[in-house]
């Protein structure tokens, strides 16, 4: 009698280790993951002109022909389960910001602008392509008005 308790106590046990990490795991694929790349600018220029560029700078990249392009090109309606790419621009929209911030260089730090994504661990791989490809179309006006040559494409 005693040996069939230990046995089922030692199951009990395995399934319940088995199942915490399997939670874990899900929890931890669920947490908030941003992703972002500065844009350094000069430290010459003032805060009002710096909102002045988030500003037009987050009016251009949230344009929704663009969006809708990028959703084509990533194959983001599949992936993200939506019926149209009108959907997966407005999910675009809404996961994508433009603020001010601060980059890390070797010779300290240097104002910058954050242009990134929102999004999960799981949607990691997904959101750094989309802020690559959102920088590799944007118009040289863009890159004219924020004194930075456009990225190359690798």
């Amino acid at each position: 009698m005693q040996r069939r308790l230990l046995i089922g106590g030692a199951a009990l046990l395995l399934v319940f280790g088995l199942g915490l990490s399997a939670a874990y795991h899900l929890y931890k694929q669920s947490r908030p993951h941003p992703v972002w790349v500065p844009i350094p600018i000069t430290p010459k220029v003032s805060m009002s002109d710096t909102d002045r560029v988030i500003s037009e700078l987050s009016v251009k990249i949230s344009e929704h022909d663009r969006l809708v392009r990028l959703g084509k090109e990533l194959g983001l309606k599949n992936k993200w389960e939506m019926n149209s790419y009108d959907e997966v621009a407005n999910e675009i929209a809404k996961r994508l910001y433009v603020r001010s911030g601060d980059m890390d260089t070797p010779m300290g730090k240097l104002p910058a602008i954050h242009v990134g994504v929102r999004g999960t661990n799981r949607d990691r791989v997904d959101s750094y392509a989309l802020v690559y490809s959102l920088l590799y179309s944007l118009p040289p006006e863009v890159w004219n008005m924020l004194g930075v040559p456009p990225p190359k494409k690798p």
